[in-house]
């Protein structure tokens, strides 16, 4: 039990603290914070994580890969749910298909596996950050831009320290140190802007959020388990593939829904209802995850 809340406790209190600061009416600018750890601070985290990462190449690319194969079932399972149950697509695929990997997943890689578990899960924010990026506008809004991918610094960054990794160099000490020093940031920055997102949310449409919210835990933890099963993943593999796929949906939907008009509030409604599930039912995943 112990263990299990020094791994919990970071994660809730760093986005209570989020939560808290928003409530008193603090000032916080999520747009210039959200600019930061999207152009830089998290950029900088995975080239600093990955491109020392003590793990071959191999195990890296089979968490990248099982990462793409996630998002696969997540949007066919979205949209067939979706129809099924007639709910709105664009306010159902994109939560059930990009989970919480940055703010939640990474920290609690991190806090149950040390630099390893960070190291891999890493390897699925990357292709979690790079499809959430490119495929999120287009889903939203209808219209497929080559140009915003190519903004994109994840994309470069994720790029150099694959290189760096899979060719064995040596990352210079001062490009190691800058890179380590600003991608650091990003955890706890990520943990605070989650807690100040999930104050000023509100549920609109409770029938429609809570069915998202339990299709995306749901599913979400049934593929994990199966991925796991399926690949006979062990040990820090098998738990960073299951935590990572089990994550609430990422805030980052209902940016995209806000900004391209689309059901926003529905979306905000099922990353605050997830969320909370998430924190409810987190100490039950970990014991499975780490057992």
């Amino acid at each position: 039990m112990g263990e299990l809340f020094s791994i919990i406790a970071p994660v809730f209190l760093i986005s209570a603290l989020g939560y808290a600061w928003a409530k008193m009416e603090q000032p916080f600018d999520t747009l210039l914070v959200t600019a930061l750890l999207t152009n830089v601070t998290s950029p900088c985290l995975i080239f600093s994580r990955v491109a020392s990462l003590d793990e071959d190449f191999a195990t890296f690319g089979g968490v990248a890969g099982l990462a793409m194969l996630s998002i696969t079932i997540f949007a066919a399972t979205g949209y067939a749910a979706a129809k099924a149950l007639r709910l709105p697509v664009t306010a159902t695929v994109g939560p059930i298909m990009f989970p919480n990997n940055g703010n939640m997943g990474l920290a609690l890689c991190l806090f149950a596996f040390g630099e390893v578990g960070i190291g891999l899960g890493i390897g699925f924010f990357i292709v979690s950050a790079t499809t959430q990026f490119t495929l999120a506008p287009w889903i939203a809004s209808g219209r497929f831009s080559l140009r915003q991918i190519l903004r994109s610094p994840v994309i470069y960054a994720s790029t150099a320290s694959i290189i760096f990794l899979g060719a064995g160099i040596q990352v210079p000490e001062w490009l190691h140190n800058t890179t380590t020093l600003l991608g650091d940031v990003s955890i706890p920055l990520m943990l605070i802007t989650l807690g100040v997102s999930l104050a000023r949310l509100k549920v609109v449409s409770l029938r429609n959020s809570l069915i998202v919210s339990l299709l995306r835990l749901g599913i979400g933890f049934t593929t994990g388990v199966g991925l796991v099963w399926a690949f006979n993943l062990t040990g820090v593999t098998a738990g960073v593939v299951l935590i990572m796929c089990s994550m609430p949906p990422a805030v980052f939907n209902y940016l995209f829904a806000a900004r391209y008009g689309d059901h926003a509030e529905e979306v905000a409604g099922t990353v605050i209802i997830s969320t909370a599930l998430s924190f409810a039912t987190m100490p039950l995943l970990l014991a499975y995850a780490l057992r």
